[in-house]
Protein backbone atom coordinates (compact mmCIF):
# COMPACT_ATOMS: atom_id res chain seq x y z
CA UNK A 1 0.00 0.00 0.00
CA UNK A 2 1.19 3.89 -1.00
CA UNK A 3 0.94 6.45 1.31
CA UNK A 4 0.80 10.19 0.98
CA UNK A 5 4.51 11.25 0.24
CA UNK A 6 4.95 8.31 -1.53
CA UNK A 7 3.32 9.68 -4.94
CA UNK A 8 6.89 9.21 -7.00
CA UNK A 9 5.93 5.57 -6.96
CA UNK A 10 6.91 4.05 -10.70
CA UNK A 11 8.06 7.58 -11.73
CA UNK A 12 11.14 6.75 -13.70
CA UNK A 13 12.55 10.12 -13.91
CA UNK A 14 12.45 10.57 -9.73
CA UNK A 15 14.34 7.28 -9.48
CA UNK A 16 17.05 8.06 -11.98
CA UNK A 17 17.95 11.35 -10.27
CA UNK A 18 17.22 9.51 -6.74
CA UNK A 19 19.89 7.21 -8.05
CA UNK A 20 22.48 9.61 -9.47
CA UNK A 21 22.28 11.14 -6.14
CA UNK A 22 22.92 7.78 -4.09
CA UNK A 23 25.78 6.53 -6.18
CA UNK A 24 27.73 9.73 -5.92
CA UNK A 25 27.01 10.06 -2.20
CA UNK A 26 30.21 10.31 0.19
CA UNK A 27 28.68 7.31 1.96
CA UNK A 28 28.54 5.21 -1.11
CA UNK A 29 32.06 6.17 -2.28
CA UNK A 30 33.60 5.13 0.87
CA UNK A 31 31.64 2.21 0.66
CA UNK A 32 33.39 1.53 -2.85
CA UNK A 33 36.31 2.57 -1.99
CA UNK A 34 36.23 -0.44 0.91
CA UNK A 35 35.11 -3.02 -1.55
CA UNK A 36 36.94 -2.14 -4.68
CA UNK A 37 39.95 -0.20 -3.74
CA UNK A 38 41.55 1.55 -6.64
CA UNK A 39 45.05 -0.42 -7.32
CA UNK A 40 48.13 0.04 -9.75
CA UNK A 41 45.88 0.06 -12.90
CA UNK A 42 43.20 2.60 -11.79
CA UNK A 43 40.82 -0.23 -11.08
CA UNK A 44 38.14 -0.37 -8.63
CA UNK A 45 36.50 2.68 -7.60
CA UNK A 46 39.05 5.08 -9.12
CA UNK A 47 37.40 7.98 -11.52
CA UNK A 48 36.29 6.97 -14.61
CA UNK A 49 35.18 3.25 -13.31
CA UNK A 50 31.99 4.13 -11.43
CA UNK A 51 30.34 2.40 -10.25
CA UNK A 52 32.95 -0.66 -10.50
CA UNK A 53 32.07 -3.91 -11.66
CA UNK A 54 31.44 -5.42 -8.60
CA UNK A 55 31.27 -8.83 -9.16
CA UNK A 56 34.76 -9.14 -11.46
CA UNK A 57 36.80 -9.79 -8.04
CA UNK A 58 40.07 -8.26 -10.30
CA UNK A 59 38.09 -4.97 -10.08
CA UNK A 60 36.80 -5.57 -6.41
CA UNK A 61 38.62 -8.15 -3.99
CA UNK A 62 35.52 -7.67 -2.28
CA UNK A 63 33.01 -8.77 -4.38
CA UNK A 64 29.46 -6.35 -4.49
CA UNK A 65 26.37 -8.59 -5.03
CA UNK A 66 22.92 -7.01 -4.49
CA UNK A 67 18.68 -7.34 -4.48
CA UNK A 68 15.92 -4.99 -4.12
CA UNK A 69 13.29 -4.84 -2.31
CA UNK A 70 10.13 -2.94 -2.45
CA UNK A 71 12.01 0.92 -2.33
CA UNK A 72 14.40 0.40 -4.88
CA UNK A 73 12.07 -1.85 -6.95
CA UNK A 74 10.41 1.74 -7.39
CA UNK A 75 7.04 0.85 -5.68
CA UNK A 76 6.61 0.63 -1.94
CA UNK A 77 5.13 -3.09 -0.95
CA UNK A 78 4.65 -3.38 -5.21
CA UNK A 79 4.73 -6.58 -7.32
CA UNK A 80 4.42 -7.49 -10.73
CA UNK A 81 2.00 -4.80 -11.70
CA UNK A 82 4.51 -2.21 -11.95
CA UNK A 83 4.88 -1.37 -15.58
CA UNK A 84 8.05 0.04 -15.38
CA UNK A 85 9.90 -2.71 -13.54
CA UNK A 86 12.43 -3.43 -15.79
CA UNK A 87 13.99 0.02 -16.25
CA UNK A 88 13.85 -0.12 -12.21
CA UNK A 89 15.78 -3.47 -12.60
CA UNK A 90 18.16 -1.83 -14.56
CA UNK A 91 19.00 1.20 -12.63
CA UNK A 92 19.36 -0.71 -9.64
CA UNK A 93 22.14 -3.32 -11.70
CA UNK A 94 24.05 -0.18 -12.77
CA UNK A 95 24.16 1.14 -9.54
CA UNK A 96 25.68 -1.93 -8.07
CA UNK A 97 27.91 -1.99 -11.09
CA UNK A 98 26.51 -5.50 -12.12
CA UNK A 99 28.24 -6.82 -15.65
CA UNK A 100 26.75 -5.49 -18.72
CA UNK A 101 26.71 -9.07 -20.10
CA UNK A 102 25.55 -10.68 -16.71
CA UNK A 103 22.39 -13.04 -17.28
CA UNK A 104 20.39 -10.99 -14.17
CA UNK A 105 19.80 -8.39 -17.31
CA UNK A 106 17.59 -10.17 -19.39
CA UNK A 107 14.69 -7.95 -20.61
CA UNK A 108 12.11 -10.30 -19.56
CA UNK A 109 13.17 -11.87 -16.05
CA UNK A 110 13.71 -10.52 -12.54
CA UNK A 111 17.35 -10.25 -11.38
CA UNK A 112 17.62 -13.67 -9.66
CA UNK A 113 21.26 -15.15 -10.07
CA UNK A 114 23.83 -17.57 -8.38
CA UNK A 115 27.54 -17.29 -7.75
CA UNK A 116 29.76 -19.53 -6.17
CA UNK A 117 32.71 -18.33 -4.27
CA UNK A 118 35.67 -20.25 -2.43
CA UNK A 119 36.99 -19.90 1.04
CA UNK A 120 40.22 -21.38 -0.27
CA UNK A 121 40.14 -24.92 -1.43
CA UNK A 122 38.33 -27.80 -1.89
CA UNK A 123 35.19 -28.19 0.29
CA UNK A 124 35.13 -24.65 0.92
CA UNK A 125 32.74 -23.61 -1.83
CA UNK A 126 30.15 -20.90 -0.43
CA UNK A 127 27.08 -20.45 -3.21
CA UNK A 128 25.27 -17.13 -2.96
CA UNK A 129 21.84 -17.44 -4.76
CA UNK A 130 19.78 -13.90 -4.97
CA UNK A 131 16.27 -14.03 -5.21
CA UNK A 132 13.95 -11.22 -6.95
CA UNK A 133 10.46 -11.25 -4.74
CA UNK A 134 8.84 -7.90 -6.54
CA UNK A 135 9.25 -9.02 -10.13
CA UNK A 136 6.77 -12.12 -9.99
CA UNK A 137 4.94 -10.79 -6.91
CA UNK A 138 0.87 -11.59 -6.97
CA UNK A 139 -1.08 -8.86 -5.56
CA UNK A 140 -2.24 -9.92 -1.41
CA UNK A 141 -4.18 -12.64 -1.44
CA UNK A 142 -8.08 -11.23 -1.40
CA UNK A 143 -9.13 -12.89 2.43
CA UNK A 144 -6.24 -10.87 4.04
CA UNK A 145 -7.59 -7.60 3.45
CA UNK A 146 -11.01 -8.44 2.40
CA UNK A 147 -12.44 -7.34 5.71
CA UNK A 148 -10.87 -4.84 6.33
CA UNK A 149 -11.18 -2.59 2.49
CA UNK A 150 -15.07 -3.30 2.66
CA UNK A 151 -14.88 -1.72 6.51
CA UNK A 152 -13.40 1.30 4.62
CA UNK A 153 -15.42 1.14 1.49
CA UNK A 154 -18.54 1.16 3.68
CA UNK A 155 -17.98 4.56 4.54
CA UNK A 156 -15.36 5.91 1.85
CA UNK A 157 -13.49 9.06 1.86
CA UNK A 158 -12.33 10.47 -1.68
CA UNK A 159 -9.13 12.31 -0.22
CA UNK A 160 -7.89 8.95 1.83
CA UNK A 161 -5.43 6.70 0.08
CA UNK A 162 -7.37 3.78 1.65
CA UNK A 163 -10.14 4.14 -0.24
CA UNK A 164 -8.32 4.08 -3.41
CA UNK A 165 -6.27 1.47 -2.69
CA UNK A 166 -9.15 -0.89 -1.70
CA UNK A 167 -11.32 0.45 -4.55
CA UNK A 168 -7.99 -1.46 -6.88
CA UNK A 169 -8.07 -4.61 -4.48
CA UNK A 170 -11.75 -5.42 -4.15
CA UNK A 171 -13.41 -3.88 -7.42
CA UNK A 172 -11.72 -1.58 -9.96
CA UNK A 173 -8.32 -3.51 -11.37
CA UNK A 174 -6.81 -6.36 -12.21
CA UNK A 175 -6.49 -9.35 -15.53
CA UNK A 176 -10.07 -9.55 -14.76
CA UNK A 177 -12.03 -6.49 -14.14
CA UNK A 178 -12.86 -7.96 -10.52
CA UNK A 179 -10.26 -6.73 -8.29
CA UNK A 180 -6.42 -7.10 -8.08
CA UNK A 181 -6.10 -9.25 -5.47
CA UNK A 182 -5.15 -12.86 -5.92
CA UNK A 183 -7.60 -15.31 -5.58
CA UNK A 184 -5.79 -18.23 -6.26
CA UNK A 185 -5.09 -19.67 -3.18
CA UNK A 186 -8.71 -19.00 -1.68
CA UNK A 187 -9.81 -21.02 -4.21
CA UNK A 188 -7.79 -24.25 -4.03
CA UNK A 189 -8.57 -24.10 -0.32
CA UNK A 190 -12.14 -24.66 -1.28
CA UNK A 191 -10.85 -28.00 -2.96
CA UNK A 192 -7.81 -28.75 -0.61
CA UNK A 193 -10.76 -28.46 2.29
CA UNK A 194 -13.13 -31.29 0.94
CA UNK A 195 -12.11 -34.89 2.08
CA UNK A 196 -11.98 -36.51 -0.95
CA UNK A 197 -9.82 -34.26 -2.14
CA UNK A 198 -6.93 -35.96 0.03
CA UNK A 199 -6.59 -38.85 -2.27
CA UNK A 200 -6.32 -36.88 -5.42
CA UNK A 201 -3.02 -37.35 -7.17
CA UNK A 202 -2.89 -32.97 -7.56
CA UNK A 203 -3.26 -32.88 -3.29
CA UNK A 204 0.68 -32.22 -3.46
CA UNK A 205 0.66 -29.71 -6.17
CA UNK A 206 -2.60 -28.22 -4.72
CA UNK A 207 -2.80 -28.11 -1.53
CA UNK A 208 1.02 -28.86 0.13
CA UNK A 209 3.23 -25.78 0.07
CA UNK A 210 6.12 -28.20 1.63
CA UNK A 211 6.09 -30.40 -1.61
CA UNK A 212 8.14 -30.04 -4.26
CA UNK A 213 4.87 -31.09 -6.20
CA UNK A 214 3.16 -27.30 -5.04
CA UNK A 215 2.08 -25.18 -7.93
CA UNK A 216 3.84 -27.50 -10.32
CA UNK A 217 0.57 -28.53 -12.04
CA UNK A 218 -1.64 -25.78 -14.21
CA UNK A 219 -5.37 -26.38 -12.60
CA UNK A 220 -8.75 -23.83 -11.74
CA UNK A 221 -11.05 -24.66 -9.59
CA UNK A 222 -14.14 -25.37 -11.19
CA UNK A 223 -17.88 -23.42 -11.27
CA UNK A 224 -18.85 -26.03 -8.47
CA UNK A 225 -16.40 -25.10 -6.03
CA UNK A 226 -15.69 -28.47 -5.40
CA UNK A 227 -14.12 -29.89 -8.50
CA UNK A 228 -10.49 -29.11 -9.56
CA UNK A 229 -9.67 -28.67 -13.58
CA UNK A 230 -6.70 -28.88 -15.22
CA UNK A 231 -5.89 -25.89 -17.47
CA UNK A 232 -5.26 -26.74 -21.65
CA UNK A 233 -6.65 -25.68 -24.72
CA UNK A 234 -10.21 -27.89 -24.46
CA UNK A 235 -10.74 -26.37 -20.94
CA UNK A 236 -10.15 -22.72 -22.86
CA UNK A 237 -12.48 -23.80 -25.90
CA UNK A 238 -15.42 -25.07 -23.57
CA UNK A 239 -15.07 -22.98 -20.45
CA UNK A 240 -13.35 -19.82 -20.94
CA UNK A 241 -16.74 -17.78 -20.73
CA UNK A 242 -17.49 -19.36 -17.39
CA UNK A 243 -13.46 -19.68 -15.69
CA UNK A 244 -12.94 -16.61 -17.43
CA UNK A 245 -11.71 -14.99 -14.03
CA UNK A 246 -9.80 -18.08 -12.24
CA UNK A 247 -8.45 -18.47 -15.85
CA UNK A 248 -6.98 -15.13 -16.02
CA UNK A 249 -5.27 -14.94 -12.80
CA UNK A 250 -3.91 -18.40 -13.39
CA UNK A 251 -2.83 -18.25 -16.83
CA UNK A 252 1.28 -17.70 -15.38
CA UNK A 253 0.60 -19.94 -12.26
CA UNK A 254 -2.09 -21.73 -10.11
CA UNK A 255 -1.36 -20.26 -6.69
CA UNK A 256 -0.42 -16.60 -5.41
CA UNK A 257 3.20 -16.22 -5.64
CA UNK A 258 6.29 -14.49 -4.42
CA UNK A 259 8.57 -16.02 -6.33
CA UNK A 260 6.49 -17.19 -9.50
CA UNK A 261 6.93 -20.37 -11.09
CA UNK A 262 9.70 -19.99 -13.40
CA UNK A 263 12.16 -18.89 -10.53
CA UNK A 264 11.02 -21.07 -8.01
CA UNK A 265 11.59 -24.00 -10.63
CA UNK A 266 15.11 -22.54 -11.16
CA UNK A 267 16.00 -22.18 -7.37
CA UNK A 268 14.80 -25.84 -6.97
CA UNK A 269 17.07 -27.02 -9.73
CA UNK A 270 20.20 -24.45 -8.92
CA UNK A 271 19.87 -25.62 -5.08
CA UNK A 272 19.82 -29.75 -6.12
CA UNK A 273 22.96 -29.15 -8.38
CA UNK A 274 24.84 -27.47 -5.51
CA UNK A 275 28.13 -28.94 -3.60
CA UNK A 276 28.87 -26.29 -1.34
CA UNK A 277 28.76 -26.46 1.98
CA UNK A 278 27.44 -23.14 2.94
CA UNK A 279 24.44 -21.27 0.53
CA UNK A 280 23.41 -18.22 1.38
CA UNK A 281 20.50 -16.73 0.32
CA UNK A 282 19.84 -12.99 -0.53
CA UNK A 283 16.00 -12.39 0.10
CA UNK A 284 15.01 -8.45 -0.21
CA UNK A 285 11.53 -9.48 2.08
CA UNK A 286 12.22 -11.16 5.01
CA UNK A 287 11.54 -14.94 4.97
CA UNK A 288 10.83 -15.20 8.77
CA UNK A 289 8.81 -11.74 10.09
CA UNK A 290 7.13 -11.64 13.24
CA UNK A 291 5.42 -14.98 12.76
CA UNK A 292 2.52 -15.40 13.92
CA UNK A 293 1.89 -11.76 14.88
CA UNK A 294 -1.77 -10.18 14.05
CA UNK A 295 -1.86 -6.63 12.51
CA UNK A 296 -4.73 -5.14 15.18
CA UNK A 297 -5.82 -2.81 12.41
CA UNK A 298 -5.81 -4.93 9.40
CA UNK A 299 -5.25 -8.08 10.94
CA UNK A 300 -3.68 -11.13 9.87
CA UNK A 301 -0.40 -10.28 8.47
CA UNK A 302 1.39 -6.88 8.72
CA UNK A 303 1.72 -4.69 5.27
CA UNK A 304 2.95 -7.06 2.67
CA UNK A 305 5.44 -9.22 5.06
CA UNK A 306 6.05 -12.64 2.98
CA UNK A 307 3.41 -14.42 5.37
CA UNK A 308 0.75 -12.68 3.74
CA UNK A 309 1.42 -15.30 1.06
CA UNK A 310 1.82 -18.08 3.64
CA UNK A 311 2.10 -21.28 1.17
CA UNK A 312 4.34 -19.08 -1.12
CA UNK A 313 6.47 -18.76 2.46
CA UNK A 314 6.19 -22.44 3.45
CA UNK A 315 7.39 -23.62 0.01
CA UNK A 316 10.44 -21.29 0.17
CA UNK A 317 11.49 -22.36 3.35
CA UNK A 318 10.79 -26.03 2.64
CA UNK A 319 12.71 -25.78 -0.79
CA UNK A 320 15.74 -24.36 1.40
CA UNK A 321 15.73 -26.74 4.19
CA UNK A 322 15.59 -29.88 2.00
CA UNK A 323 16.74 -29.49 -1.28
CA UNK A 324 20.36 -28.34 -0.58
CA UNK A 325 23.27 -30.83 0.69
CA UNK A 326 24.77 -28.18 2.58
CA UNK A 327 23.89 -25.45 5.64
CA UNK A 328 21.46 -22.35 4.60
CA UNK A 329 21.58 -18.83 5.78
CA UNK A 330 18.81 -16.05 4.53
CA UNK A 331 20.62 -12.92 4.67
CA UNK A 332 17.26 -10.03 4.72
CA UNK A 333 17.01 -6.80 5.90
CA UNK A 334 13.40 -4.22 5.36
CA UNK A 335 12.46 -4.37 8.94
CA UNK A 336 14.84 -1.16 10.15
CA UNK A 337 15.94 -3.51 12.78
CA UNK A 338 18.39 -6.44 13.17
CA UNK A 339 18.22 -9.99 14.42
CA UNK A 340 19.28 -13.53 14.30
CA UNK A 341 16.52 -16.27 13.80
CA UNK A 342 16.64 -20.24 13.76
CA UNK A 343 14.09 -22.93 12.37
CA UNK A 344 14.67 -25.70 13.75
CA UNK A 345 13.68 -29.12 11.86
CA UNK A 346 11.54 -31.74 13.90
CA UNK A 347 9.13 -31.45 16.55
CA UNK A 348 8.34 -29.82 19.92
CA UNK A 349 8.53 -25.61 19.01
CA UNK A 350 6.31 -23.45 19.37
CA UNK A 351 6.70 -22.45 15.51
CA UNK A 352 5.97 -26.48 14.54
CA UNK A 353 2.64 -26.80 13.62
CA UNK A 354 3.08 -23.07 11.82
CA UNK A 355 5.81 -23.66 9.66
CA UNK A 356 5.19 -27.30 9.55
CA UNK A 357 8.95 -28.45 10.58
CA UNK A 358 8.49 -31.98 11.32
CA UNK A 359 9.04 -32.01 7.22
CA UNK A 360 12.42 -29.97 7.40
CA UNK A 361 15.46 -32.32 7.23
CA UNK A 362 18.29 -29.51 8.68
CA UNK A 363 18.25 -26.02 10.16
CA UNK A 364 17.62 -22.84 8.17
CA UNK A 365 19.19 -19.33 9.42
CA UNK A 366 18.15 -16.56 8.75
CA UNK A 367 20.55 -13.12 9.65
CA UNK A 368 18.41 -9.95 9.43
CA UNK A 369 20.45 -6.67 9.29
CA UNK A 370 18.98 -3.02 8.49
CA UNK A 371 20.28 0.08 8.51
CA UNK A 372 23.89 0.45 8.07
CA UNK A 373 24.48 4.31 8.47
CA UNK A 374 21.09 5.40 9.36
CA UNK A 375 18.50 3.84 11.77
CA UNK A 376 14.36 4.52 11.85
CA UNK A 377 14.06 1.95 14.22
CA UNK A 378 13.65 3.80 17.61
CA UNK A 379 10.56 3.61 19.02
CA UNK A 380 11.00 6.29 21.86
CA UNK A 381 11.56 3.31 24.76
CA UNK A 382 7.93 1.87 23.81
CA UNK A 383 8.04 -1.77 24.63
CA UNK A 384 9.04 -4.81 22.16
CA UNK A 385 5.98 -7.10 23.95
CA UNK A 386 3.22 -7.20 22.42
CA UNK A 387 4.33 -5.18 18.87
CA UNK A 388 5.54 -6.75 15.67
CA UNK A 389 8.98 -6.59 16.94
CA UNK A 390 8.35 -9.48 19.79
CA UNK A 391 9.21 -12.96 18.82
CA UNK A 392 6.53 -14.88 19.99
CA UNK A 393 7.48 -18.36 18.56
CA UNK A 394 10.88 -18.72 19.59
CA UNK A 395 12.43 -18.25 16.75
CA UNK A 396 15.10 -15.98 18.18
CA UNK A 397 17.55 -18.20 20.03
CA UNK A 398 19.05 -15.07 21.84
CA UNK A 399 15.57 -14.33 23.23
CA UNK A 400 12.02 -13.15 22.37
CA UNK A 401 12.99 -8.86 22.30
CA UNK A 402 16.81 -9.90 21.63
CA UNK A 403 17.17 -7.26 18.61
CA UNK A 404 19.15 -4.07 17.54
CA UNK A 405 17.69 -0.91 16.81
CA UNK A 406 20.45 1.19 15.68
CA UNK A 407 22.86 1.54 12.67
CA UNK A 408 24.16 -1.83 12.26
CA UNK A 409 25.38 -4.33 9.82
CA UNK A 410 25.71 -8.51 9.65
CA UNK A 411 28.73 -10.75 9.54
CA UNK A 412 28.91 -14.11 8.23
CA UNK A 413 32.56 -15.84 9.27
CA UNK A 414 33.43 -19.28 7.96
CA UNK A 415 36.63 -20.93 10.90
CA UNK A 416 37.18 -23.80 8.05
CA UNK A 417 39.33 -25.51 10.50
CA UNK A 418 36.73 -25.63 13.04
CA UNK A 419 34.39 -26.06 10.37
CA UNK A 420 32.07 -23.80 12.32
CA UNK A 421 29.87 -20.62 10.68
CA UNK A 422 29.64 -17.76 13.02
CA UNK A 423 26.26 -15.15 12.32
CA UNK A 424 26.70 -11.81 13.93
CA UNK A 425 25.28 -8.11 13.82
CA UNK A 426 27.93 -5.65 14.23
CA UNK A 427 27.41 -2.01 15.71
CA UNK A 428 28.08 0.26 13.10
CA UNK A 429 29.75 2.80 15.15
CA UNK A 430 32.58 0.61 15.63
CA UNK A 431 32.22 -2.49 14.10
CA UNK A 432 31.84 -4.72 17.54
CA UNK A 433 29.03 -7.27 18.30
CA UNK A 434 26.25 -5.64 19.03
CA UNK A 435 24.14 -5.72 21.65
CA UNK A 436 20.47 -6.09 21.53
CA UNK A 437 17.92 -4.67 23.38
CA UNK A 438 18.12 -6.96 26.62
CA UNK A 439 21.60 -6.97 27.07
CA UNK A 440 22.49 -10.16 24.86
CA UNK A 441 25.33 -10.27 22.10
CA UNK A 442 23.78 -10.86 19.48
CA UNK A 443 26.10 -14.00 18.21
CA UNK A 444 25.21 -17.31 17.00
CA UNK A 445 27.13 -20.21 15.72
CA UNK A 446 26.54 -23.39 14.17
CA UNK A 447 28.41 -26.08 12.80
CA UNK A 448 28.72 -26.89 9.17
CA UNK A 449 29.28 -30.88 9.20
CA UNK A 450 25.27 -31.02 10.61
CA UNK A 451 24.31 -27.22 10.62
CA UNK A 452 22.86 -27.18 13.96
CA UNK A 453 24.00 -24.65 16.82
CA UNK A 454 27.11 -24.99 18.41
CA UNK A 455 27.95 -23.14 22.04
CA UNK A 456 29.90 -19.89 22.05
Amino acid sequence: MSYKGQCLAGNVDAARDRWDHVVHSSDYRAFLDYMCPPGPGGLGAALGRFPPIGTDPAVCPRPIFGVYDDHDFGWNNGNKRLTSKAEYKRMFLDAIGEHRDSSRRSADTGLQGAYTVNGGGSGRDIDLVLLDERWYRDTLPCELRRAWCEGILAQPDPDSPRTSWCQDFLIDDGATGRGSCCRKDEDLALWCGLPSSRDSPLWSAACDPTSSEWGSRQVVLGPDNATLLQVDEALWETQARELWPRLMQARDSPVCEVLGSAQREWLSRRLSASTAALTLVASGSVLLPSVGWQDPVQGACGGDDISCWKPAQLNLLHTLANVTSGCVVVLTGDFHFSDIKIVEPGDGRPYTELLQTSKMKRHVYQVMASGMTTSTAHHDGSPCAGTYREDLVGLRPLGNCSYMDGPNFGMLEVDWEQRVVHLTIRDASGGGIAVGLDGRAQHVAFALDTCAPVPL
